[in-house]
């Protein structure tokens, strides 16, 4: 049976998730994408053409809140969406709003979890689960448990992580719309919650300051994202960044 979907797409996952929803012949009623996003949210828009599209800026109008309204929707899915739905929406769904999550819940909640996951060691993963009016607390559909291998920065964490949700999300969708997948609510004995601005106080890295090999190792890594150090010192009023390679090898 074709549901019919409200889709919040937003980078490669968003992407991936709208052309797998479309090559199943599932009724995607809209998307919503987001300005910043201008690679992904351009490919969305040439991609799709039979699609109404709308931007995330168009749901703070309370007229297209109404319109919006006078839709039968069976399910709403944010797939890497970067802001809250509020209840007046989410609400609109008949069966919830499928959330994507790059973290084991309720461990990791919020920000930037992958990064997170090198600097604690805090178990890794992916989460499908329903929006509630919490940030990440909504009860869960499905997971998977990732391995962070000693090589891994944030950069290779969070495409695995991305990889993984992708895959989650292709393996499980018609078991959630058939009601064979239940959700459970999340356990809030180990729960934890990470705030944007907590990587400002990360990256400062003090020369007088005593760290062990693993606790500088792992900052650094936590804060390598591809060819890009956020990692920093200070020489003078200068900034010297940092950038970690890390790789396997068999030579000695």
């Amino acid at each position: 049976m074709v549901s019919n979907i409200i889709l919040f797409a937003n980078g490669r996952v968003g992407f991936e998730i709208c052309n797998y929803l479309y090559s199943i012949n599932e009724n995607i009623q809209r998307i919503y994408i987001i300005d910043s996003d201008a690679q992904y949210a351009e490919k969305i828009k040439n991609s799709f053409v039979d699609i109404d599209i709308f931007h995330a800026e168009q749901l703070k109008n309370s007229s297209h809140v109404q319109e919006l309204k006078t839709l039968s929707i069976d399910y709403m899915i944010t797939a890497y969406w970067p802001y809250l739905l509020k209840p007046e929406i989410f609400d609109l769904s008949k069966n919830g709003c499928i959330n994507f999550h790059p973290a084991l819940l309720p461990i990791n909640r919020g920000w930037y979890p992958h990064v997170h996951n090198i600097l604690n060691e805090s178990p890794a993963g992916v989460t499908l689960h329903l929006i509630d009016e919490g940030a990440d607390t909504g009860p869960i559909l499905a997971q998977k448990k990732i391995d962070v291998e000693p090589i891994d920065t944030a950069f290779t964490l969070y495409e695995k992580l991305q990889n993984e949700i992708i895959d989650l999300f292709k393996k499980t969708w018609l078991k959630i719309k058939n009601g064979e997948i239940l959700p459970k609510l999340q356990d809030e004995s180990n729960s934890s919650y990470h705030k944007k601005r907590e990587m400002d106080d990360l990256d400062y890295i003090d020369l007088e300051k005593t760290f062990t090999g693993k606790e500088l190792i792992n900052l650094l890594r936590a804060r390598t994202f591809g060819n890009k150090g956020f990692a920093y010192f200070r020489v003078g009023e200068k900034k010297i960044f940092l950038n970690l390679k890390l790789n396997y090898t068999d030579e000695f």
